[in-house]
Parts: C-alpha cells; structure tokens; sequence
C-alpha cells in the first residue's frame, strides 16, 4: 500500500499538470487553474481520511475542514449573508467537519472500506459540482474532474503497490482489489454509498440541465392553458343562445 508522502508527491504533480492544462489547452483563467490544481492535490488525500488516527490524517482533516467552508461561503454570499452571520457560518463549518466529521468517520467506517471505492470517487466530483458556485457550468466541471482525477490517483496508486515482485514471479498482497472496487464487504455501508450517490446523481443532473427539474418548471399543457386565460376577456357572451334540451 501507498504511504501519506508517495499519495501528496503523485496527487500534487497531477494537478499541477491538470491547472496547466486547463489554462494552456483550453482556456481557463489563471486563478481557476490554480483552483483546479489545488482541489486536485487535496482530493488525492481523501481516501485516506478513513485510516487509522495519525500526524497525516489529523493534517488532512483540517485541510479539508478549511476547505469546506470556503466552498460554502461562496452560496452564502449568493443569498445576502455577509458581516458577522458570514464568519459564524464558517467557524461552525470548520468545527462541524474538523471535528464532528472526524468522529463521525472513526465509529462509521474502517480502512479500505467504501471510501476506497468508485463510488466515493463519484461522490467527490458531485460534491464539488454542486457546492461550487458559479454561473458557468464548464467551470463547475473542471473542478470536479479535477477531484475525481485525484481521487483516482489515491485508489491506483494503492493497487499499484499491492502487486509485490519476489524476482520473477508477481505476487499480489491480500489488499490488491480493496481500492478499486465498487462495493465492499458490509451491507450498510455499501448501502448509505450507493443511496447518497443516487440522490447526489440526480442533483447533478438538475444542476446540469440534462434532467428537468418537475417543480421548478410547469407541464406544457399547463402553460398552454395559462396563456389562452390571460388572453381571454373576463366574460362573452355567446352569438346565439345554445340549446340545452336533447333532440
């Protein structure tokens, strides 16, 4: 298995190589590829905040409870927060994912469990397509490919070290397939990860415009019917009297 060091030295020249060819290929701002770089760097790590208490792991988890709110603060400032309620929201943040966050992911979850898996990498991108706020969607998108190359970097960099060389034959280590795998050994937790990762899918798509959103738009029959009422006047009277009686 990776260590800490092999993990930030892999995931941090990735995402220099990313921001640059954000910026160089295809045309984004300076400020948004060193975005994209350092996203790139830090989700590189987050497999690793299941493992076992440590210096790297308690360094992690304050990187990412920093970062947490950061990503917030730009949808509080959307609907007029500022001032004083801005910094409270942060400092609860930090301390919610610093250390509830923490304590929460010690009694829940265990070393190569489900956040060594796809689906956590999936979770990663569609977290940070939906928390980061902007207007333009191919922004949105460079920074979640960003995370979920990094992440994907952690979990094949930990299948590379499981296959071990004895001279000429390969062996592999009884972790070989715990990183790159789509469920793992326990029901609950594979559970909660595919749940979250359906209800995270479908945000996404709404977010994307690929998948309508039914109560943020009318059916079309309904439109129809409110335009012919606005065009209508308030009565008529009819050109001939009908007759109601049956012939």
């Amino acid at each position: 298995m990776a260590g800490y060091r092999e993990h930030v030295t892999v995931s941090g020249l990735l995402g220099v190589a990313y921001g640059a060819a954000a910026m160089f290929m295809f045309g984004y701002s300076l400020v948004q590829a060193c975005i994209a770089a350092v996203l790139t760097w830090i989700s590189g790590m987050l497999p690793d905040l299941d493992s076992e208490s440590g210096k790297p792991i308690r360094e992690l988890f304050g990187v990412t409870a920093a970062l947490v709110p950061i990503l917030l603060m730009q949808h509080v400032h959307s609907i007029g927060v500022s001032g004083d309620r801005a910094m409270l929201f942060s400092l609860v943040s930090y301390g919610l994912v610093r250390f509830g966050g923490a304590f929460l992911l010690a009694k829940l979850t265990v070393h190569r469990g489900m956040f060594h898996s796809i689906p956590a990498l999936l979770i990663a991108a569609e977290l940070t397509f939906l928390c980061y706020h902007t207007d333009e969607l191919h922004v949105r998108m460079l920074m979640a490919i960003g995370v979920g190359l990094g992440f994907l970097s952690h979990l094949m960099l930990d299948e590379m070290y499981s296959v071990q060389w004895d001279g000429a034959k390969v062996k592999l280590a009884k972790s070989s397939g715990s990183a790159m795998k789509f469920f793992g050994n326990d029901a609950l937790p594979n559970g909660v990860a595919m749940g979250l990762l359906l209800c995270l899918t479908y945000a996404t798509l709404v977010e994307a415009d690929i998948v309508r959103d039914p109560g943020s738009t009318p059916a079309p029959d309904t439109v129809r019917i409110t335009a012919d009422l606005q065009d209508a006047p308030p009565f008529r009277v009819a050109a001939e009297p009908r007759d109601t009686q049956f012939q």
